[in-house]
């Protein structure tokens, strides 16, 4: 008897190279296809993901600007794919789709994922306290709700009192085949000779901390080298600051990158200095290369994916010369490489990730396991 195949709608405000949308690109990716169908439903169709898309996914674009001149677009595609599942991520619109979700079908099981400590998260936006008041009102409107940590779980019961029982905690997935094919590539990739080489990646915005993380390398010697792979709106003063502090020699600013796993395969050590996450990709997938990390034990659930000594270290206090510190630290400490990836690969392998995001969508209900 054929088992009638569940059709979700995977709503993002696009495919830019940020880590919630390398989560949806691995889900989708490895999904089962004999029982789901995946289609994305995206505000706007642009962003560097676009080109790796498996084929067989259609691609629903609103081309709104901005996701919330996008929600009568997004009711519309509702009443339209009639999927079993709507499932969103990125906080804003995740509450832009809890508005409307009362006036949908039970039937339909919505589903959000956040990518942020919330509490922490709303302080950046523009009116923080809007953002907050919502969160309470409207976001126990889901069916389900998705937090990639502990620490996230706990954020939005404390301080918004989401309904603990509506929440999944479920850690991102790592698809390490794919990331050692990228390793594996013939793409020419060169970091400075005889030099301990440094690697951060991200969006250069203020959450990432690169301000600090360079202000660091003012307290390392000549023999350290950062390279930051990313793009943003802080890239000027980044580099205003690196000529401030005299550090050009020390730091390289190289841009985006659709191929970060090399650079992490070929560095010493990755560095994350976040103020605050939700759970860092990054860290996971430099463990899948055998690098060790050194992270900011900043809100998030950072701490609960670095095995401290053994896949990398966590610096204590937020400031600059203490992150440097425990760069120095890792430099002279002997990291098993293979016990790296092997940690990874058994608490954060694709396969048991996606097998558990299965069970979420054919129940609609907590995953017990989580």
């Amino acid at each position: 008897m054929d088992v009638k195949k569940k059709k979700i709608m995977f709503v993002m405000p696009s495919l830019t190279g940020g880590g919630a949308e390398r989560v949806m690109l691995t889900l989708v990716k490895h999904i089962d296809r004999e029982r789901f169908t995946p289609i994305f439903v995206l505000t706007k169709k642009e962003g560097h993901f676009l080109s790796v898309l498996p084929k067989d996914i259609e691609v629903i674009d609103l081309n709104a600007l901005q996701a919330r001149y996008a929600i009568f677009k997004i009711a519309k595609s509702i009443h339209k794919i009639k999927p079993d599942i709507v499932f969103s991520t990125l906080g804003y619109l995740n509450l832009l789709i809890a508005l409307i979700r009362p006036f949908f079908s039970k039937e339909i099981i919505f589903i959000s994922r956040e990518s942020n400590t919330v509490s922490i998260e709303n302080r950046q936006e523009k009116y923080p306290k809007l953002f907050d008041w919502l969160y309470k009102k409207v976001y126990n409107n889901f069916d389900l709700i998705i937090t990639q940590s502990k620490y996230m779980r706990d954020d939005l019961v404390a301080n918004f009192g989401t309904q603990k029982e509506k929440i999944a905690v479920v850690y991102n997935p790592v698809d390490i085949d794919l990331i050692q094919t990228h390793v594996d590539s013939e793409e020419k990739i060169v970091l400075p000779n005889d030099k301990y080489n440094l690697l951060a990646v991200g969006r250069l915005a203020p959450q990432k901390g690169f301000d600090l993380l360079i202000e660091s390398m003012y307290y390392l010697d000549d023999k350290y080298h950062l390279t930051i792979l990313g793009e943003g709106d802080d890239e000027k003063i980044l580099k205003e600051k690196i000529h401030t502090l005299g550090v050009e020699n020390k730091v390289t600013m190289a841009g985006f990158s659709n191929n970060p796993y090399k650079y992490m395969h070929l560095c010493d050590l990755f560095v994350l200095s976040s103020r605050y996450e939700g759970l860092p990709n990054v860290v996971l997938e430099a463990n899948a290369t055998k690098t060790p990390s050194v992270s900011m034990d900043m809100p998030g659930g950072t701490a609960e994916i670095i095995e401290e000594g053994k896949t990398g270290y966590l610096v204590k206090s937020f400031d600059a010369k203490s992150l440097a510190q425990r760069i120095e630290e890792a430099k002279e400490h002997t990291w098993d490489a293979n016990y790296i990836k092997n940690y990874c690969e058994t608490n954060f392998k694709v396969r048991k990730i996606v097998k558990t995001y299965e069970m979420l969508f054919l129940k609609g209900v907590r995953y017990d396991g989580s």
